[in-house]
């Protein structure tokens, strides 16, 4: 579960926790002083991050179930990353497990959402195992040509086009694939393996 650090509240002190200062309205919310503190070496950059322990969403009752923000800070973005665990474990491994999901998570999003395999349904016992594989394969290969291929704009006001699985989807809905030229050549008829019976 990812949530803002600005909607949590410790549940010892009851103070409310800001990851970062915050002005509006003509006040400034300080940033809250984190649990702990850390650093690491990335690509050459320097990775910080302030994990705060023992917090309660603001809708919880006193005595709930806790958990931690962290607040990664990464010099190539201008926002923090906040992510939010229960897991007794450093910064560190909560950044490494936030990678390590948004690697393995591009498939499933790929093919779900915007392929309709979560809109697809079937009974039989071999389908519900081809159709899960079917959808990871086209997502798989979804997400590839979108790499491989140039930006794509969405409109005339999109001035920082990229390549991503969405863009590529509603370019090829537009297209008319009947429209394209068949190779000519010598078709293999397929044996079919069982008779079918249409009669009576």
């Amino acid at each position: 579960m990812i949530v803002s650090a600005d909607s949590c509240i410790s549940g010892i002190a009851a103070e409310k926790v800001s990851a970062a200062s915050n002005s509006g309205k003509g006040k400034t919310i300080a940033a809250s002083e984190p649990t702990t503190k850390s650093q690491w070496k990335h690509q050459g950059r320097t990775v910080r991050a302030q994990r705060f322990g023992g917090l309660t969403l603001t809708s919880e009752r006193p005595g709930s179930a806790s958990f931690a923000c962290v607040a990664i800070f990464d010099p190539r973005y201008k926002q923090p990353l906040v992510l939010a665990t229960h897991l007794p474990v450093s910064a560190f491994v909560v950044w490494q497990l936030s990678r390590d999901r948004w690697a393995a998570g591009q498939l499933p999003l790929a093919a779900k959402p915007m392929l309709g395999g979560e809109r697809a349904f079937v009974f039989g016992a071999e389908s519900r195992f081809r159709l899960p594989e079917l959808a990871l394969l086209a997502g798989n290969i979804l997400s590839y040509a979108a790499a491989e291929s140039q930006p794509i704009a969405t409109g005339f006001w999109d001035r920082a086009a990229r390549s991503t699985c969405g863009r590529l989807r509603r370019l090829l809905w537009r297209q008319d694939f009947s429209k394209l030229p068949i190779r000519e050549g010598k078709r293999r008829d397929k044996a079919a393996p069982c008779r079918l019976f249409t009669g009576n």
